[in-house]
């Protein structure tokens, strides 16, 4: 009687210690699939992937001011190992354009990417 009262909570432990296991391994596959890149090789540029993957965003980056001052990826999307936005923030914009001359309080929840383009930054039309 003893013994098998011994042996539920041991099953129940083995259970609990198995259910955990499974529940961390997964929250850090979760963490990695919520990267962009998880199995990104960062010895490379991200121009390297992407002018084979998206020739035209490229393009579109190489003709804007940030592309012809190599203003790298990084700097607008994260380094993708620590963080990546694949949309930055108007915040980041902002940690480089503090005296931009846009008077936002006329537009309401005025974004950067409401009047520019995403790479090419020139304003929509």
């Amino acid at each position: 009687m003893m013994n098998n009262k011994l042996g539920k909570i041991l099953l129940a432990l083995a259970l609990g210690v198995f259910v955990l296991s499974a529940w961390q391994i997964q929250a850090g596959d979760g963490k990695a699939q919520g990267q962009k890149h998880p199995e990104l090789d960062y010895s490379i540029s991200c121009t390297e992937c992407h002018e084979e993957v998206t020739p035209e965003i490229v393009a579109e980056w190489k003709s804007s001011k940030h592309g012809m001052m190599n203003f790298g990826c990084y700097m607008c999307h994260g380094d993708g190992q620590v963080e990546f936005k694949a949309k930055p923030d108007t915040e980041g914009c902002l940690s480089c354009h503090t005296g931009s001359p846009v008077d936002a309080s006329k537009g309401g929840n005025l974004q950067c990417f409401t009047c520019h383009q995403g790479h090419t930054l020139k304003f929509h039309q």
